[in-house]
């Protein structure tokens, strides 16, 4: 008997759905504390608060997106009052991001809810299990080419 491809089986559909729900409770989390703010705004965020002044095009490079879609996360950042942008002085096209000094004093309670929601998922699951999760994501990102 042949092989047969099922696809609530498949690695890649478990992957994507496991990644949709905590991307969606991640969502509601920070609505429920009254930020505007989604899960690709946070990886953005995230990035800024590693260190801030980085361009459009190296944060589209950090988190995987085109620059077009950064840019549209990005503005919706900025009316939301997370970001500011800053002309390059030396090359007017070129914008640099930085962190509004609200974005800055929330940071601890938004990393608060991240790491709550990762708990949450994490119910059950041994400290074993998790590293070795880990270890086969990682694998799995290899194989395919991603850091």
């Amino acid at each position: 008997m042949e092989n047969e491809y099922l696809l609530d089986e498949s690695l890649g559909y478990q992957l994507f759905q496991a990644s949709r729900l905590m991307n969606a409770r991640l969502n509601q989390n920070f609505s429920d504390h009254g930020y505007t703010l989604t899960y690709e705004q946070w990886q953005l965020l995230s990035r800024l608060y590693e260190g801030e002044g980085k361009t459009q095009r190296e944060l589209a490079v950090l988190i995987e997106r085109d620059q077009a879609g950064v840019s549209r996360l990005l503005g919706r950042m900025e009316r939301n009052g997370y970001i500011y942008r800053r002309l390059e002085k030396e090359n007017k096209r070129t914008n640099h991001i930085y962190l509004t000094d609200w974005a800055k004093q929330v940071k601890r309670e938004l990393n608060d809810l991240a790491l709550a929601t990762i708990e949450e998922a994490s119910e059950g699951i041994s400290e074993q299990e998790k590293k070795a999760g880990q270890l086969f994501l990682e694998k799995v990102r290899n194989n395919l080419g991603s850091s």
